[in-house]
C-alpha cells in the first residue's frame, strides 16, 4: 500500500499575498509554512508532534501573526505567534478541546474563541470585542466561527446543518467556486473541506478532489494530493494546471523560531 499524500489546509491573509499552509501527515504531525502566493516562495516554520485545529486557527490580515488551537492528546492550547512559527508569544493552556483558538478581524484585532483572552498581547496586537465573531465550540460549525472567517474573505454561506456547510465564491459571470465542509467524508479527515469549480447556469461542477481553492489572477490556485497548483480559467473551464509547490516529501525536523517565546 502506498503512502497517502499529506493533507493541506490553507489560510489566506486578507490584506496581503501571504498564506499559512498547515501540512498534516502522518496524522499526528503537522508543519506550518508561509506561502507567498505571488512569487510561489514557501518558508518552513516549525513542526508539531500533535494536532492543529485548522478551523479555529487564523492568519492576520498582513500575514505577520497567526493564532492556532493545538494539542497533543494530553494537553491543548491557544497560541499567538509570528507566522509561520509555532513558538508562542501568547500561550493559554486548556484542559479540553471545548472552545479555544480564535480569529483576526479585518483590522487585525485578535478574537479569542469562547474566552476573554489576555489584554497584554505581543507586537502591538489588540484584543477584539467578544462579539466580533460567533463562538465555535468543539464542532467548528455550531458557533459559525469558520463561516464568519470565510465571509471576510468573500465566501457566501449557502447553508447547511450540523457539520455540513456549503460556501460559494464568484470567479466571474459564468463560474464560481463551491466549498463543501462535511464530517466523515471518505478518505478525508474527521471534518474536511472539498472545493469544486461550478458553472453558474447549469450548476455542473468538477469534482477534482481539491482540499482548498481560491481565485488568483485570471484563474484558481488550489491544493490537491499534497501540492499547490495554479490553473488559468479559460472560456470552457480550467486549463492545464501548473505546479506551485509539492509538500509530499517533507519529513519531521526540529526547527527553532528566530525569536524568544513561551515554551508550550
Amino acid at each position: 500500500m502506498g503512502v497517502s499524500a499529506p493533507r493541506l489546509h490553507v489560510i489566506t491573509a486578507m490584506a496581503s499575498d501571504l498564506a499559512l499552509v498547515l501540512r498534516r501527515g502522518p496524522s499526528r504531525q503537522v508543519a506550518s509554512l508561509l506561502w507567498n502566493r505571488k512569487t510561489g516562495d514557501v518558508q518552513l516554520g516549525q513542526w508539531l508532534k500533535g494536532r492543529i485545529y485548522e478551523h479555529r486557527s487564523d492568519l492576520s490580515p498582513d500575514g505577520r501573526h497567526m493564532i492556532v488551537f493545538a494539542g497533543t492528546g494530553t494537553k491543548w492550547w491557544t497560541a499567538i505567534s509570528r507566522a509561520p512559527y509555532l513558538r508562542a508569544l501568547t500561550y493559554i493552556e486548556r484542559s479540553h478541546t471545548w472552545h479555544g483558538g480564535g480569529a483576526f478581524t479585518r483590522d487585525g484585532s485578535v478574537f479569542f474563541n469562547g474566552f476573554h483572552g489576555p489584554d497584554d498581547l505581543p507586537d502591538g496586537l489588540r484584543r477584539a470585542d467578544q462579539t466580533a465573531f460567533p463562538h465555535g465550540t468543539d464542532g467548528f460549525h455550531m458557533g459559525g466561527l469558520y463561516a464568519a472567517r470565510m465571509a471576510l474573505r468573500g465566501w457566501v454561506d449557502r447553508g447547511g446543518e450540523g457539520y455540513h456547510m456549503v460556501l460559494e465564491k464568484p470567479l466571474n459571470d459564468r463560474w464560481l467556486l463551491r466549498q463543501t465542509v462535511e464530517q466523515g467524508a471518505r478518505d478525508r479527515g474527521l471534518v474536511s473541506t472539498s472545493c469544486a469549480l461550478v458553472e453558474r447556469e447549469t450548476q455542473a461542477s468538477s469534482e477534482p478532489g481539491w482540499e482548498w481553492a481560491e481565485p488568483w489572477k485570471r484563474g484558481v490556485q488550489f491544493a490537491q494530493e499534497g501540492a499547490l497548483w495554479f490553473a488559468s480559467l479559460g472560456k470552457d473551464g480550467l486549463e492545464e494546471p501548473a505546479l506551485i509547490h509539492d509538500f509530499s516529501d517533507m519529513e519531521f525536523e526540529n526547527c527553532t523560531a528566530p525569536y524568544e517565546g513561551i515554551r508550550a
